[in-house]
């Protein structure tokens, strides 16, 4: 595929939007360690209260014409609009990025938190995940309202502090909407952010990019067991770490069937026209006939089984012995699943409950979830949101296929669903498939500064069409 530069259109539009300036600002935003622990009575709420205090002192046009609000450690900034009757539009992001993997210090070419301005990068922690988009909104709406633009449509910048770990703070936020009988147009939150080959679908040569309508779910599944441990010469009923392995395997041994949820089958509907690749090609000519045989496609295929399937991934073990001839007392593991459409965590928890004692009826390891949502709604597809959205990447993106699709991760955008029907998740921050996959929650996390640059243009120009134009 070409480089993701060559989709770039409209580089010489808003010919005095302050680079520099913005670019600097977002270095200073890296340069905040907000991490928001799991424990929140645990986080130094220090860094965050510096990065609010940016944001006062770099957008004195937004802190004019909006009301600046903390809810919690979230922020809430408030530009209102001219007319009442258009439901507001609300721009959202969150503050919190996620910690380095301990050990890897040293790895990081640029500091973690540095926000080294070099090789033509911004380089650190939340460049793409994702304070780029943070920095990115307030940088549109100021050069929107220094330049005397007026909003009609309300827009709301919604920032939550713990997207990484327990999603409160846009939850409060939402709350506090819905108390005031906000309803919303649409949501613009994190999602997508690349432009990938459409070899996976079955339309190689193809460059997309995703505009996701859904998350799927969520649930972090903890098994415990509990033993008294001795001598490895002894282990008369299993050790703990035999009966946790073995629920472990019982649980993974029992996968979910594939089916494609209703995203997906957009997806494919959307990419009909472009797939020349068999089976794909006669599939998708009747894509809602053939979902069963589409979703048994995507399962055998690794870039397409997480859209298709819930998955199951173990991810902690924790308690086992520190020498080979002592038996391990009480143990812990961690696995992780992604729910896809149309399934639940109750029916997951009974799911796992029946695995683990089908495979050992007498089995002492014992099941609750740390955390667990079920799959989000569907964003419509068919309303000024999306149409405004597709417009836009349509401007600055024409030879990319902008499809709607699901993401396998988490964001903040499900909280609004109680008051909102079009809660979009696509970044506009266009970068390669391979620096995405390697630098989000990884080493060396660093943004082109082409493409941030790029990214606040389509913001600008989506509150443009959004909030200013009727």
């Amino acid at each position: 595929m070409k480089s993701v530069y060559e989709y770039y259109v409209g580089e010489d539009r808003y010919p005095d939007l302050d680079a520099a300036g913005a670019v600097s600002r977002l270095s200073e935003a890296v340069r905040c360690r907000t991490i928001n622990e799991l424990d929140h009575s645990k986080t130094d709420f220090s860094s965050f209260d510096r990065l609010q205090e940016l944001m006062r002192r770099s957008y004195p046009a937004v802190m004019e014409a909006g009301r600046f609000e903390l809810v919690g450690h979230s922020v809430l900034i408030t530009i209102p609009g001219s007319d009442s009757s258009l439901r507001p539009s609300l721009y959202m992001s969150h503050q919190d990025v996620v910690p380095i993997v301990r050990g890897t210090e040293g790895n990081w070419t640029h500091g973690a938190f540095s926000g080294d301005i070099a090789e033509d990068c911004v380089w650190g922690r939340g460049t793409l995940d994702i304070k780029q988009m943070v920095f990115g909104i307030l940088e549109a709406a100021e050069y929107l309202l220094s330049h005397g633009a007026r909003f009609q449509r309300t827009a709301y910048l919604a920032f939550g502090d713990d997207e990484e770990t327990l999603n409160l703070g846009a939850r409060s936020i939402a709350e506090v909407l819905q108390e005031r009988g906000v309803r919303l147009e649409y949501v613009l939150d994190e999602g997508g952010g690349i432009i990938e080959d459409g070899a996976a679908f079955g339309a190689p040569g193809v460059p997309l990019t995703m505009i996701d309508l859904m998350e799927k779910g969520y649930a972090d599944l903890e098994l415990t067991v509990e033993s008294a441990g001795g001598h490895s010469s002894r282990p008369w009923g299993g050790s703990s770490l035999e009966h946790l392995s073995r629920a472990v395997t019982a649980i993974t041994d029992r996968p979910f069937a594939p089916h494609c949820p209703e995203p997906l089958l957009k997806s494919f509907e959307k990419l009909a026209p472009y797939i020349t690749e068999e089976p794909l090609r006669t599939l998708t000519q009747n894509v809602r006939a053939n979902a069963g045989e589409i979703a048994a496609f995507c399962a055998a295929r690794p870039a397409l089984f997480p859209l298709a399937a819930t998955t199951i991934a173990p991810t902690v073990i924790e308690g086992g012995s520190a020498a080979g001839n002592v038996l391990p007392q009480n143990m812990r593991a961690i696995i992780n699943f992604r729910l896809n459409g149309g399934e639940n965590k109750e029916g997951l928890f009974a799911r796992c409950m029946e695995a683990v004692h089908a495979a050992d009826p007498q089995s002492p390891v014992r099941l609750r979830y740390e955390q667990a949502n079920d799959p989000s709604g569907i964003a419509r597809t068919d309303g000024f949101g999306y149409r405004t959205l597709e417009t836009v990447l349509g401007e600055f993106y024409p030879d990319v296929v902008a499809v709607p699709s699901l993401t396998a991760g988490a964001t903040d955008a499900k909280c609004y669903e109680p008051i909102c029907d079009t809660c979009l998740r696509c970044s506009p921050f266009m970068v390669d498939a391979a620096l995405a996959h390697s630098g989000v929650h990884g080493t060396d996390e660093h943004i082109p500064i082409r493409a941030y640059l790029q990214g606040i243009r389509v913001l600008i120009r989506m509150m443009e069409l959004g909030n200013i134009a009727r």
